[in-house]
């Protein structure tokens, strides 16, 4: 796992902050526990020695003084002290346990934020955490991200979680709607090095297309960039979906066979025409002509769409319209098309599915909104929590995990105002930041350097099939608990049990999983598998477990072949499983193994897709996008002192037309408004930006008192984007808050 060097010692690992999972040689000193250079890894034959200003945030959060170290509890006077890990467990065992006995489990709500995604032990044992609650009011970062797609995989393949990737390194037209690769290293594409795989693309004679409101870095190497007015990528993929119908341009190939609603989608689409679109996309209808017709005439192509085409009105019907296009034309589960990794865990492995969760099982008690497949609406925790608005049925205790919602979700000022309603607040987070500051009590854990970890949900979006283990860097604090334990501990608490119990259980029943009928070691016995993989608790032999029971696994034979968390761990870096392959129909876990392309519950909002084709725009207006940067994560690397280096990243994108219109000037400020909030910002007039549209990046806002960001509030403060994305309206069928397109007023001042 680590070369010895003369003064030091060398640990190869993945980057832990995005989902490219670049190799790095990270040196440290064993002496004195400190972090030195950090590298690209060139031996890593996925990353091959590439790295981004991210890889720096691991040391930076290790080191970083602002990093809480211990328990947190809050004095009446609203001030902190430390207190003993046994105490702040309990107390928060008891403070929740007491609230569910007095009001009923939905008056404990769960807000998970994004950074778990990078923590295996976080992702294992959050999920326990969350069933121990038995409370529907589950919120996260998906309903603010990717949750559109998840809610389209369930209905159309039976798994949430399969996610469906462009196969890049194949592929000879790859069009990128609403992403930008090149900053966010691949979302939902995991791709070490991007900005060479989409130039490999055109090396090789092939194309890139990018269809977004911006000219992103993305566009800037791309061979073509079509601006499209944000919020209308429905619009456009229906009226493609229109062309290859009207031209016969359909191809299902061999989904013909295990396809159904081929011709519900046809008479769905039909009104969708180039010219009825044309202006809503501000596309010209030949241009959307010419598109579809090219992408369904290039045998291997791929259509990518990432949080543009999800964090909208419409972004169930753009994710769906995505894999419909893609399915109609034969581009769909195909080398050089779109495809599904095959994890070593075997999260998507075709075998028994608990049965879907009814939508609407649970609704919120302010708006009546329905909980979809697990999940509420981010945005609608303040109206949850506050008295006004949910009444008797309000939510009274709040849990956040590694999250930072205040800035991440709608209207955060609301939130943190409604936080004071709650009688508890329990955070596990590093730091005190702008959501935090309001809790109750604050559960800190160790950090990335500090653990060992497994790509357990990036394998899932990965471009090429792989499986890594990532041995920590240092030693860890030994007065912190991991991630893991803490959660193990509170779940522990709260079913009345010991964490042994918990774990042991937690074990069990994977372990029933796993050897059921038709997998590939029913048979196997419990005893064979405890042997092989060990009594110590933790996400470890759950994670041997998964990879000797996953597609590549070694079935826990004592000598057999395959793959095992000691063989991943002798690799000293990540084992390659191959190119994406076809996976479909064996992999569908609809109920009758095949693929509903027209399933009722996305269909239904066609209806107000073709309402919205008679809308018209206030001129006074312009719409709002995000935008990814390369030196963020999120709100989460806001405090790294490497990464917060330079002039302003928190600016307002605007184009010279909007920019002479509105009487503003580079290095001028404006402000800007909608329903949920005002803004004064920073002006950077740009020619990247389509004519009535702006674009402001999200994450940032640590100006709040309370909070502990020491280099944040001073060198990256910025404003909270978030405090204009209104919580009221939604992407209808997934509960998504609506973070592109958002219309706003804009005055020079």
């Amino acid at each position: 796992m680590a070369a010895s060097m003369t003064d030091s010692e060398i640990v190869r690992r993945s980057c832990p902050i995005c989902e490219a999972c670049c190799g790095l040689r990270v040196e440290v000193d064993r002496a004195t526990g400190a972090i030195g250079r950090i590298e690209g890894d060139p031996d890593d034959h996925r990353s091959r020695g590439y790295l981004c200003p991210k890889a720096y945030g691991m040391k930076a959060v290790y080191e970083d003084p602002d990093r809480i170290r211990r328990p947190l509890r809050k004095r009446p006077d609203g001030s902190w002290e430390e207190i003993g890990w046994q105490e702040a467990l309990d107390y928060a065992g008891e403070r929740l346990n007491a609230i569910r006995e007095a009001h009923g489990t939905p008056a404990v709500g769960v807000f998970v934020g994004e950074p778990t995604g990078h923590d295996v032990g976080a992702l294992l044992y959050t999920t326990l955490f969350m069933q121990s609650f038995l409370s529907p009011r589950l919120f996260s970062s998906a309903t603010m991200d990717q949750f559109p797609k998840n809610v389209t995989l369930t209905r159309m393949y039976g798994d949430g979680e399969m996610y469906v990737v462009p196969d890049l390194s194949r592929t000879d037209l790859f069009i990128c709607m609403g992403g930008n690769p090149l900053a966010s290293q691949g979302s939902l594409m995991g791709t070490p090095n991007a900005k060479g795989a989409i130039s490999g693309i055109r090396e090789r004679g092939g194309r890139v297309v990018v269809i977004d409101p911006r000219r992103t870095e993305t566009a800037a190497v791309a061979d073509e960039h079509h601006f499209i007015k944000p919020g209308a990528d429905a619009f456009l993929l229906a009226a493609m979906c229109q062309v290859f119908f009207a031209e016969e341009l359909v191809a299902l190939g061999r989904f013909a066979a295990f396809t159904d609603g081929v011709d519900e989608v046809r008479a769905l689409v039909e009104p969708f025409t180039p010219e009825a679109v044309s202006d809503v996309c501000g596309i010209p209808a030949e241009t959307i002509r010419a598109l579809a017709r090219e992408y369904a005439t290039t045998p291997r192509a791929a259509l990518y769409g990432r949080i543009g085409t999800c964090t909208q009105r419409f972004g169930t019907l753009a994710s769906w319209l995505l894999d419909v296009a893609a399915i109609l034309t034969g581009h769909f589960d195909e080398p050089g098309c779109m495809m599904f990794p095959r994890p070593a865990t075997g999260d998507t492995e075709p075998g028994r599915q608990p049965p879907p969760l009814p939508v609407g099982l649970y609704k919120t008690a302010a708006r009546e909104l329905p909980l979809v497949d697990g999940q509420l609406p981010a945005g609608a925790m303040a109206e949850e929590i506050e008295a006004a608005s949910a009444g008797e049925g309000r939510m009274r205790a709040l849990v956040t995990v590694a999250g930072n919602p205040v800035l991440s979700a709608p209207n955060g000022d609301r939130l943190a105002r409604a936080t004071d309603e709650l009688d508890f607040m329990l955070s596990v987070d590093i730091y005190l930041n702008e959501t935090t500051s309001h809790a109750d009590l604050i559960l800190p854990t160790r950090v990335h350097a500090e653990r060992a970890n497994y790509d357990l949900v990036y394998t899932r979006t990965t471009s090429r099939n792989y499986a890594r283990y990532s041995p920590r860097v240092v030693e860890p604090d030994p007065d912190l608990l991991d991630h893991w334990q803490v959660l193990l501990e509170l779940t522990a608490r709260l079913q009345a049990k010991t964490p042994d119990e918990v774990d042991a259980t937690y074990v069990d029943e994977l372990i029933e999983k796993v050897t059921a009928p038709g997998t590939p070691c029913e048979g196997v016995s419990r005893e064979v598998i405890l042997d092989a993989i060990g009594d110590e608790v933790g996400p470890m032999r759950i994670l041997d477990l998964l990879l000797r029971s996953g597609p590549y696994g070694d079935r826990f034979a004592a000598e057999g072949e395959g793959l095992s968390l000691a063989s991943i761990i002798a690799a000293d870096g990540p084992v390659d499983l191959g190119p994406l392959e076809p996976r479909l129909p064996q992999a569908l876990k609809t109920p009758d193994g095949r693929v509903p392309l027209a399933h009722d519950y996305i269909v239904t909002d066609v209806s107000r897709l073709r309402a919205a084709l008679d809308e018209s725009a206030d001129p006074d207006e312009l719409l709002l996008v995000g935008r990814r940067q390369v030196r963020n994560m999120n709100s989460w690397l806001h405090n790294a002192r490497l990464l917060a280096k330079g002039r302003n990243r928190c600016t307002l994108l605007v184009s010279n037309e909007d920019a002479a219109r509105f009487g503003l000037e580079t290095g001028g400020k404006a402000r800007i408004g909608s329903r949920s909030g005002e803004l004064d910002v920073e002006v950077e007039v740009s020619d990247e930006m389509m004519p009535g549209v702006v674009s402001l990046p999200h994450g940032f806002g640590h100006d709040r008192a309370g909070s502990k960001l020491g280099v944040a509030s001073v060198l990256q403060p910025g404003v909270n984007a978030n405090q204009l994305t209104d919580e009221l309206p939604l992407d209808v069928p997934s509960g998504t808050h609506i973070a592109n397109g958002i219309p706003i007023r804009i005055t020079a001042l």
